[in-house]
Protein backbone atom coordinates (compact mmCIF):
# COMPACT_ATOMS: atom_id res chain seq x y z
CA UNK A 1 0.00 0.00 0.00
CA UNK A 2 1.28 2.94 -0.67
CA UNK A 3 1.16 6.66 0.23
CA UNK A 4 -2.23 7.65 -1.05
CA UNK A 5 -3.70 4.13 0.79
CA UNK A 6 -4.61 3.15 -2.67
CA UNK A 7 -2.85 -1.08 -2.43
CA UNK A 8 -1.09 -1.75 -5.69
CA UNK A 9 -1.65 1.67 -7.85
CA UNK A 10 0.64 5.00 -7.81
CA UNK A 11 -1.68 7.54 -7.04
CA UNK A 12 -2.68 10.15 -10.09
CA UNK A 13 -4.34 12.98 -9.37
CA UNK A 14 -7.07 14.14 -12.02
CA UNK A 15 -8.04 17.35 -12.91
CA UNK A 16 -9.76 19.60 -9.56
CA UNK A 17 -13.54 20.28 -10.10
CA UNK A 18 -15.02 22.88 -8.99
CA UNK A 19 -18.23 22.43 -6.93
CA UNK A 20 -20.02 25.77 -6.65
CA UNK A 21 -21.40 26.34 -2.98
CA UNK A 22 -25.37 26.17 -2.48
CA UNK A 23 -26.74 29.72 -2.43
CA UNK A 24 -28.23 30.82 0.58
CA UNK A 25 -31.62 31.21 -0.50
CA UNK A 26 -31.35 27.01 -2.20
CA UNK A 27 -29.87 26.17 1.06
CA UNK A 28 -32.86 27.57 3.17
CA UNK A 29 -35.46 26.00 0.78
CA UNK A 30 -34.27 23.03 1.23
CA UNK A 31 -34.18 23.03 5.25
CA UNK A 32 -37.58 24.54 4.91
CA UNK A 33 -39.44 21.72 2.39
CA UNK A 34 -38.09 19.10 5.86
CA UNK A 35 -39.48 21.98 7.97
CA UNK A 36 -42.90 21.74 6.23
CA UNK A 37 -43.03 17.97 6.19
CA UNK A 38 -42.42 17.48 9.89
CA UNK A 39 -45.75 18.10 11.51
CA UNK A 40 -44.22 18.37 15.11
CA UNK A 41 -43.18 21.34 14.40
CA UNK A 42 -46.05 24.08 15.46
CA UNK A 43 -46.75 26.87 12.62
CA UNK A 44 -45.63 29.62 14.66
CA UNK A 45 -42.21 28.60 14.79
CA UNK A 46 -42.40 28.34 11.18
CA UNK A 47 -43.59 32.24 11.31
CA UNK A 48 -40.23 33.34 13.82
CA UNK A 49 -38.31 31.54 10.87
CA UNK A 50 -39.19 32.95 8.13
CA UNK A 51 -39.02 36.18 9.43
CA UNK A 52 -35.38 35.36 10.51
CA UNK A 53 -34.32 34.62 7.04
CA UNK A 54 -35.99 37.87 5.49
CA UNK A 55 -33.89 40.01 8.07
CA UNK A 56 -30.61 38.07 7.02
CA UNK A 57 -31.13 38.19 3.76
CA UNK A 58 -32.19 41.99 3.91
CA UNK A 59 -28.49 42.19 5.20
CA UNK A 60 -26.73 40.49 3.13
CA UNK A 61 -28.31 42.99 0.10
CA UNK A 62 -27.67 45.95 1.91
CA UNK A 63 -23.76 44.69 2.74
CA UNK A 64 -23.46 43.97 -1.25
CA UNK A 65 -25.24 47.20 -1.86
CA UNK A 66 -22.85 48.83 -0.21
CA UNK A 67 -19.86 47.05 -1.42
CA UNK A 68 -20.88 47.62 -5.01
CA UNK A 69 -21.32 51.23 -4.57
CA UNK A 70 -18.28 51.76 -3.06
CA UNK A 71 -16.60 50.21 -5.82
CA UNK A 72 -18.98 52.53 -8.33
CA UNK A 73 -17.63 55.60 -6.19
CA UNK A 74 -14.43 55.08 -6.71
CA UNK A 75 -14.72 55.17 -10.97
CA UNK A 76 -16.74 57.77 -10.43
CA UNK A 77 -14.98 60.81 -12.25
CA UNK A 78 -15.74 64.51 -11.58
CA UNK A 79 -18.34 66.27 -14.35
CA UNK A 80 -18.37 68.76 -16.57
CA UNK A 81 -20.40 71.35 -16.05
CA UNK A 82 -21.83 71.50 -19.51
CA UNK A 83 -25.19 73.94 -19.09
CA UNK A 84 -25.39 77.57 -18.02
CA UNK A 85 -28.30 79.59 -16.76
CA UNK A 86 -28.55 83.09 -16.96
CA UNK A 87 -29.56 85.38 -13.24
CA UNK A 88 -32.13 87.89 -14.28
CA UNK A 89 -33.04 90.64 -11.84
CA UNK A 90 -35.32 93.18 -12.71
CA UNK A 91 -35.88 91.93 -16.39
CA UNK A 92 -32.15 92.34 -17.11
CA UNK A 93 -29.05 89.73 -16.43
CA UNK A 94 -26.67 90.02 -13.94
CA UNK A 95 -24.91 86.97 -14.13
CA UNK A 96 -24.40 83.58 -15.07
CA UNK A 97 -23.58 80.06 -13.39
CA UNK A 98 -22.38 76.98 -15.11
CA UNK A 99 -24.02 73.51 -14.13
CA UNK A 100 -24.24 70.14 -15.26
CA UNK A 101 -27.28 69.04 -17.72
CA UNK A 102 -29.04 65.37 -16.81
CA UNK A 103 -27.65 64.43 -20.54
CA UNK A 104 -24.01 65.04 -19.31
CA UNK A 105 -24.61 62.97 -16.09
CA UNK A 106 -25.90 60.40 -17.97
CA UNK A 107 -23.13 60.11 -20.39
CA UNK A 108 -20.90 59.62 -17.58
CA UNK A 109 -22.97 57.49 -15.27
CA UNK A 110 -25.08 55.38 -16.88
CA UNK A 111 -21.98 52.89 -18.29
CA UNK A 112 -20.65 53.02 -14.65
CA UNK A 113 -23.78 52.40 -12.85
CA UNK A 114 -24.42 49.08 -15.38
CA UNK A 115 -21.13 48.14 -14.74
CA UNK A 116 -21.37 47.85 -10.91
CA UNK A 117 -25.62 46.51 -11.27
CA UNK A 118 -26.99 49.16 -10.24
CA UNK A 119 -29.79 51.30 -11.91
CA UNK A 120 -31.43 54.29 -10.95
CA UNK A 121 -35.58 54.84 -11.54
CA UNK A 122 -37.70 58.25 -11.28
CA UNK A 123 -41.60 59.05 -10.45
CA UNK A 124 -42.60 62.12 -10.34
CA UNK A 125 -45.88 63.96 -9.21
CA UNK A 126 -47.34 67.58 -9.56
CA UNK A 127 -48.33 69.45 -6.38
CA UNK A 128 -49.51 72.54 -5.17
CA UNK A 129 -45.79 73.43 -4.01
CA UNK A 130 -44.40 72.65 -7.48
CA UNK A 131 -43.16 69.07 -8.98
CA UNK A 132 -41.75 65.94 -6.76
CA UNK A 133 -39.48 63.87 -8.35
CA UNK A 134 -38.58 60.41 -6.06
CA UNK A 135 -35.39 58.92 -7.88
CA UNK A 136 -34.43 54.97 -6.48
CA UNK A 137 -31.31 53.74 -6.63
CA UNK A 138 -31.59 50.16 -7.13
CA UNK A 139 -28.84 46.67 -7.14
CA UNK A 140 -27.91 43.59 -5.30
CA UNK A 141 -31.11 43.25 -4.02
CA UNK A 142 -31.15 46.65 -2.00
CA UNK A 143 -32.66 50.33 -2.67
CA UNK A 144 -32.40 53.65 -1.72
CA UNK A 145 -34.40 56.44 -2.11
CA UNK A 146 -34.28 60.69 -2.87
CA UNK A 147 -37.40 62.89 -3.23
CA UNK A 148 -36.82 66.51 -4.03
CA UNK A 149 -39.76 68.89 -4.81
CA UNK A 150 -38.95 72.28 -6.94
CA UNK A 151 -41.31 74.90 -7.36
CA UNK A 152 -42.25 75.69 -11.24
CA UNK A 153 -39.40 77.27 -13.02
CA UNK A 154 -41.44 80.38 -14.60
CA UNK A 155 -38.47 81.50 -16.87
CA UNK A 156 -39.14 84.03 -19.69
CA UNK A 157 -41.67 82.85 -22.35
CA UNK A 158 -42.58 79.35 -20.48
CA UNK A 159 -46.18 78.41 -19.65
CA UNK A 160 -47.42 76.55 -16.51
CA UNK A 161 -46.66 73.24 -18.50
CA UNK A 162 -43.09 74.33 -19.63
CA UNK A 163 -42.08 75.78 -16.29
CA UNK A 164 -43.26 72.41 -14.20
CA UNK A 165 -40.99 70.37 -17.23
CA UNK A 166 -38.11 72.49 -16.48
CA UNK A 167 -38.63 71.92 -12.60
CA UNK A 168 -38.95 68.34 -13.21
CA UNK A 169 -35.30 67.84 -15.17
CA UNK A 170 -34.13 70.30 -12.71
CA UNK A 171 -35.25 67.89 -9.71
CA UNK A 172 -33.92 64.45 -11.57
CA UNK A 173 -30.75 66.21 -11.58
CA UNK A 174 -30.58 67.24 -8.01
CA UNK A 175 -31.69 63.75 -6.94
CA UNK A 176 -28.98 62.22 -9.26
CA UNK A 177 -26.11 64.15 -7.46
CA UNK A 178 -27.49 62.73 -3.85
CA UNK A 179 -28.22 59.21 -4.56
CA UNK A 180 -25.21 58.76 -6.85
CA UNK A 181 -22.73 61.73 -4.83
CA UNK A 182 -21.94 63.00 -7.70
CA UNK A 183 -18.99 66.32 -7.78
CA UNK A 184 -18.66 68.47 -10.45
CA UNK A 185 -15.55 70.27 -11.85
CA UNK A 186 -14.41 73.71 -11.00
CA UNK A 187 -16.08 76.89 -8.75
CA UNK A 188 -19.64 77.82 -9.09
CA UNK A 189 -19.29 81.72 -7.36
CA UNK A 190 -21.91 83.06 -9.61
CA UNK A 191 -24.15 80.31 -7.91
CA UNK A 192 -23.64 81.28 -4.46
CA UNK A 193 -26.78 82.86 -3.44
CA UNK A 194 -28.96 79.59 -5.00
CA UNK A 195 -26.76 77.42 -2.92
CA UNK A 196 -27.35 79.31 -0.43
CA UNK A 197 -31.30 79.33 -0.06
CA UNK A 198 -33.21 78.02 2.40
CA UNK A 199 -35.63 75.66 2.76
CA UNK A 200 -39.12 76.01 1.67
CA UNK A 201 -42.00 75.10 4.21
CA UNK A 202 -42.82 71.72 2.46
CA UNK A 203 -39.41 70.68 2.97
CA UNK A 204 -39.52 71.99 6.76
CA UNK A 205 -42.74 69.89 7.46
CA UNK A 206 -40.97 66.82 6.13
CA UNK A 207 -38.17 66.79 8.10
CA UNK A 208 -39.80 68.31 10.99
CA UNK A 209 -42.06 65.27 10.97
CA UNK A 210 -39.10 62.71 10.24
CA UNK A 211 -37.46 64.08 13.30
CA UNK A 212 -40.39 63.52 15.24
CA UNK A 213 -41.17 59.81 13.62
CA UNK A 214 -37.93 58.84 14.56
CA UNK A 215 -37.65 60.33 18.01
CA UNK A 216 -33.89 62.33 17.13
CA UNK A 217 -32.71 65.24 18.93
CA UNK A 218 -33.09 67.41 16.97
CA UNK A 219 -30.17 70.29 18.69
CA UNK A 220 -28.17 67.08 18.34
CA UNK A 221 -29.00 66.49 14.62
CA UNK A 222 -28.14 70.18 13.66
CA UNK A 223 -24.68 70.01 15.46
CA UNK A 224 -23.59 66.81 13.99
CA UNK A 225 -25.51 66.69 10.63
CA UNK A 226 -25.71 70.46 9.23
CA UNK A 227 -23.09 73.29 9.04
CA UNK A 228 -24.02 76.91 10.54
CA UNK A 229 -28.15 75.82 11.08
CA UNK A 230 -29.10 76.83 14.55
CA UNK A 231 -32.31 75.63 13.70
CA UNK A 232 -34.28 73.62 11.36
CA UNK A 233 -35.31 77.01 9.54
CA UNK A 234 -31.66 77.57 8.84
CA UNK A 235 -31.10 74.34 6.52
CA UNK A 236 -29.54 75.02 2.83
CA UNK A 237 -31.78 73.96 0.00
CA UNK A 238 -27.79 72.04 -0.51
CA UNK A 239 -27.84 70.36 2.47
CA UNK A 240 -32.08 69.25 2.25
CA UNK A 241 -31.34 65.98 0.45
CA UNK A 242 -28.99 64.28 1.84
CA UNK A 243 -30.61 65.43 5.55
CA UNK A 244 -33.87 63.52 4.45
CA UNK A 245 -32.53 60.85 3.38
CA UNK A 246 -30.32 59.95 6.66
CA UNK A 247 -33.89 60.74 8.28
CA UNK A 248 -35.65 58.33 6.03
CA UNK A 249 -32.99 55.46 6.10
CA UNK A 250 -33.38 55.69 10.08
CA UNK A 251 -37.42 55.62 10.32
CA UNK A 252 -36.46 52.20 7.95
CA UNK A 253 -34.44 50.53 10.52
CA UNK A 254 -37.09 51.52 13.06
CA UNK A 255 -39.33 50.15 11.46
CA UNK A 256 -37.72 46.87 10.38
CA UNK A 257 -36.76 46.22 14.02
Amino acid sequence: MNDTGVEGEDFKPGPLTWVPKPAPAETFAGVLMQMLSDPNIPADKMEVVMKMRREVLGDQAREAFMEHFAAFSAELPQVERDGTVALVKDGREVGRYAFTTIEGMDVILRPLLAKHGFAISFASTDNANGVTVTGTLSGWGWERSSTYTLPPDKGPGRNELQARGSSRRYAKRYVTDDLCNVVRKGKDDDAKGALEALIDATQLKELTDLIKATATDEAAFLKTMVSGAESLQDIRQRDYPRLIMALREKKQRRASK
